[in-house]
């Protein structure tokens, strides 16, 4: 079974790998009938976008994702910045490499804009890659000329995938945001095959990294994401010189920066002053928007791996997070 999507100039672009989704409701294989897929066991149906299979509604709790990511499609791809900000952060915390990993099956959850993906792709991986927000649709502008790449628009809870399908699992940025971070992380390992790689992150608990964005969520979160991006984008100008600022003072200025509510990527060398804001912008809304945000304790994080019997664990910690690594 193959399924039918427009590609450029309107012309047929066949995708052969929807044979592997299954039905959300009876877990049967679906077919493709009048641009939508469809169960012929149940009669279930999904919608087709723009050639992106999609199994969750439009309006759901990740809608200020979904806008951040299209008004910032470009902003983090190593292809547009130049530099491998993305690569590295994907090889360094997992301690996989290209080869390594082509070939392999590949789970990315909660893609965003793509940034990671592209890296992943790059590496010869068969990457499939959700996101529960539209953002699936900046990923796919900017990484649809991957030949091995599988965009789904899907719910972590709710995933159109085979169990224990996948070769590697990568979660980068997600299980914080989701509304119950336990369940999301115990879920994504259902579709690990025993023996599977993976590559977690999450925010550290307040307690090791506060941060005064915390006092501004409960505010910040309601707002519609329209106007608080454009508060964002009016208030980084004036606080991020300060920021940078206090940054610099020795022993103390990292601390210091932190009294400043806004992103600051001093760390990475960025050197265009439009790339710099674009950058703290992005990610400042990123810090305000989420209707959720839940950072974990480290021994809650170990308890959830004895649960679920993972092996060669690692629990990292770097800057505001938390990076889990191992073998099913």
């Amino acid at each position: 079974m193959t399924l039918s999507k427009h590609g450029p100039g309107g012309t047929e672009v066949e995708i052969p790998w929807c044979h592997a989704l299954r039905c959300l409701r009876c877990r049967g294989p679906l077919v493709s009938t009048s641009g939508l897929l469809r169960c012929d066991e149940c009669a279930a149906e999904y919608p087709v976008d723009d050639g992106i299979p999609r199994f969750v509604s439009r309006d759901n709790y990740a809608v200020g994702f979904g806008y951040q990511w299209n008004r910032h499609r470009l902003t983090q791809l190593d292809s547009h910045s130049g530099m491998p900000i993305s690569h590295d952060r994907v090889m360094g915390a997992s301690g996989w490499s290209a080869d390594e990993l082509q070939g392999k099956h590949l789970l990315e959850c909660g893609s965003g804009a793509g940034r990671f993906t592209e890296v992943l792709c790059e590496t010869g991986a068969i990457v499939t890659s959700f996101d529960i927000s539209s953002a699936v649709h900046a990923n796919a502008a900017s990484n649809r000329r991957f030949p091995n790449l599988r965009l789904v628009q899907a719910s972590v809870y709710d995933l159109p995938f085979p169990e224990e399908f996948f070769d590697v699992l990568f979660c980068f940025g997600v299980i914080q945001h989701t509304p119950d971070v336990e369940r999301t992380f115990k879920t994504l390992f259902r579709y690990l095959r025993p023996g599977g790689r993976f590559c977690v992150d999450v925010y550290a608990a307040m307690v090791a990294y506060t941060h005064p964005r915390h006092l501004l969520r409960p505010f910040t979160r309601r707002m519609p994401p329209a106007r608080l991006y454009s508060l964002v984008e009016q208030t980084v100008p004036r606080l991020l010189p300060l920021s940078t600022a206090l940054s610099a003072a020795p022993a103390v200025g990292p601390y210091l920066a932190r009294l400043v509510p806004v992103a600051n990527h001093r760390h990475l060398n960025l050197r265009d002053p439009q790339t710099i804001r674009n950058w703290s912008v992005l990610d400042t809304f990123d810090w305000l928007a989420p209707r959720y945000e839940s950072p974990q304790p480290r021994r809650r994080l170990e308890r959830w791996t004895r649960d679920l019997g993972l092996r060669e664990v690692s629990i990292r910690r770097h800057r505001g997070l938390y990076v889990i690594h191992g073998v099913k």
